[in-house]
């Protein structure tokens, strides 16, 4: 639900929330000698193999630092944490912790619902040196740090080395090196084109068996496309919206040229038969798609469904359109925020302190196959890292032309219209610049919307 509806319908479901979501909960039961711990709630909206992973962090730090500070967290995990964190907030009982996503960052900082961090991040030796750049700027929304990363990302290039090794043949007859992922964006439209595979029906039509690439496979990046463009959608000096910037409508006429070449409905027939993410029928998995957008995560994901493809790709790059635009990269990431009016702000800092200290770090960011958000990195951590390819997301991750989420508060809202345009896009029932100039007028009003609700939410808060 866009953030505007649901502070305007919060107000109306508020007593029912508070009854569902914050009935009286059992105490932790807490060791001998620990009784008079100070209870530092956590919510988080991971599920296992993360939460679990989490709870490896959350146990560190009660055996340590909180045994000595008497400083017990009581970790919870929940879905729908970022809309049951903002219900939690207006009804003056949030939890001491919010672990939620980079885009609550904006939008809950200019509704005055985290509690600022500069003071006790600085306090704790954690400034703007201790962490890569994309990612200490995406903490900060109007001048305040209102969370830091639990663990972050890098967008890259996928590619399937076993694919390439089996057609090498057909890759140079196509100018493509088998040997090495492409350096631009038309390099991987031919390397698209050439392993890409069809078989005749008995329609008589041809039918894609097997993808070299698809923008929309999986898709979850395909709405920041604009950044391997040289371009964006928002500025953040000016605070406007810009879908109607030539490098946005070259982004996604570059989308749609793949349902213009293939046809879209060989390309809605494809990935109807592809299968879900986290499952063995993973297009990428099967082989199905055989280069895609994904997260250093991916390793992880590989291993879990297939093991025997562990050595069967690898990561790069994800390239630009400009050859002279190098290490283009999305760096999204999860955040430890302490929301307002928490009980216990120091000690719930202790604990987002202990998980940025770099070996409680290593440890998590290892646990989840991610890179490092913290400028210094460790020789092991690269060495026994679960992602052979790991050295590429930290490139990315510190390289200046990477990207961290939109500093705009209705990012969220704008986003998933966004993704319904590109869908409409890639159907072809639509043009590039109409849709934009769509969105440049949906995504404007949207955030004047916001700024009207933000300045009621505002004054109903100090009443």
């Amino acid at each position: 639900m866009p953030i505007v509806r649901y502070i305007a319908v919060s107000v109306l479901i508020l007593a029912a929330a508070m009854v569902l979501v914050f009935g009286p909960r059992p105490a932790p039961a807490l060791p001998p000698g620990r009784e008079n711990d100070v209870i530092v709630q956590y919510w988080e909206k991971w599920t296992d193999p993360e939460a679990s992973q989490m709870r490896q962090i959350v146990d560190d730090f009660n055996r340590s630092v909180g045994a000595e500070k008497h400083i017990t967290v009581q970790y919870l995990s929940m879905t729908n944490i970022d809309q049951k964190t903002l219900v939690a907030i207006s009804a003056g009982v949030p939890p001491d912790i919010a672990g939620m996503w980079d885009a609550n960052i904006a939008q809950y900082g200019a509704l005055g619902s985290l509690e600022p961090l500069d003071d006790l991040a600085a306090a704790a030796g954690i400034t703007a040196d201790y962490y890569k750049p994309v990612y200490w700027k995406g903490c900060h929304y109007d001048g305040h740090l209102y969370g830091l990363i639990s663990t972050p990302a890098a967008v890259a290039l996928h590619w399937n080395t076993r694919i390439f090794s089996a057609n090498a043949d057909v890759l140079r007859a196509h100018g493509c090196d088998p040997d090495q992922p492409p350096k631009t964006l038309a390099d991987l439209d031919r390397y698209a084109q050439a392993l890409e595979t069809f078989s005749l029906g008995v329609d008589g039509k041809k039918h894609l068996e097997r993808a070299g690439y698809l923008p929309m496979e999986p898709g979850w990046y395909v709405n920041l496309t604009p950044y391997w463009f040289g371009g964006d959608v928002w500025d953040p000096a000016t605070k406007k919206f810009t879908f109607t910037d030539p490098r946005v409508i070259a982004a996604l006429k570059w989308v749609q040229s793949y349902s213009d070449r293939l046809g879209q409905d060989a390309v809605a027939e494809f990935s109807s038969s592809t299968g879900g993410f986290n499952t063995p029928q993973n297009a990428f998995v099967t082989g199905q798609v055989v280069m895609e957008q994904q997260g250093p995560w991916m390793a992880n994901i590989l291993h879990s469904l297939k093991p025997e493809m562990d050595h069967d790709w690898a990561a790069a790059p994800f390239p630009a359109a400009d050859p002279a635009l190098k290490d283009v990269s999305f760096c999204g990431f999860d955040i430890l925020s302490i929301p307002k009016g928490a009980k216990h702000k120091q000690e719930a800092f202790d604990f987002i302190a202990f998980v940025n200290t770099q070996a409680e770090m290593e440890k998590l960011c290892s646990l989840h196959s991610k890179n490092s958000p913290l400028a210094k990195v460790s020789p092991e951590f690269i060495k026994n890292h679960p992602n052979p390819y790991i050295g590429v997301f930290e490139e990315l991750a510190a390289s200046p032309n990477a990207h961290g989420p939109m500093d705009c508060p209705v990012a969220t809202e704008v986003g998933g219209e966004l993704m319904s345009c590109i869908q409409a896009i890639s159907a072809e029932t639509a043009t590039v610049p109409e849709r934009m100039a769509y969105m440049q007028d949906f995504a404007t009003r949207s955030y004047q919307r916001f700024l009207d609700t933000q300045e009621a939410y505002r004054r109903a808060a100090a009443k």
